[in-house]
C-alpha cells in the first residue's frame, strides 16, 4: 500500500521524460528543416531553426538541472551543459565556416554534435528516474 507521499526523485522523474520527449521531437523538427535547408528550399525558415536550436538547448540543460538537483550523473550533466553550448555556438557560427565547396563538411558537423547530445541525455534521464 502507498502512502501518497511523492518522493522528490519521483519529481524528477516526472519532469525528466517529458523533457526528453520534448528533446527527441525537437530534433526531429530540426533535422526535417535541416534537410529543407540543405537541399536549397526553406531558407526562409532560419530564425525557426534558430528558436527551435534554442529550445533544444535549453530542454537539455533542463535535464541536466534535474539530474544535478538529485546528485545523478553529475559530470555527465556538467558535460552536458558544456555540450549544449557548443551546440548553440556553433549553430551560430556555421555559416561563417568553410564558406563554398566544403561547408557540407560544417553541416554534418553540426547535425553530429547536435545529435550526440540525444544518448547523453537519456542517460541522464534514466538516471533521474
Amino acid at each position: 500500500m502507498t502512502t501518497g507521499v511523492v518522493t522528490t526523485s519521483e519529481i524528477r522523474a516526472r519532469f525528466a521524460r517529458p523533457l526528453m520527449v520534448l528533446l527527441r521531437v525537437l530534433a526531429g523538427v530540426q533535422v526535417v528543416v535541416g534537410i529543407g535547408f540543405w537541399s536549397g528550399h526553406w531558407f526562409g525558415l532560419r530564425s525557426f531553426h534558430m528558436m527551435i536550436g534554442s529550445l533544444f538547448v535549453l530542454s537539455l540543460w533542463a535535464i541536466a538541472g534535474i539530474a544535478i538537483s538529485g546528485r545523478q550523473a553529475t559530470k555527465l550533466a556538467i558535460f552536458a551543459i558544456l555540450w549544449g553550448a557548443v551546440i548553440a555556438g556553433f549553430g551560430a557560427m556555421q555559416q561563417g565556416i568553410l564558406i563554398g565547396d566544403l561547408h557540407w563538411i560544417v553541416r554534418v558537423t553540426h547535425l553530429v554534435i547536435a545529435m550526440a547530445a540525444m544518448p547523453v541525455a537519456e542517460r541522464l534521464v534514466r538516471s533521474a528516474a
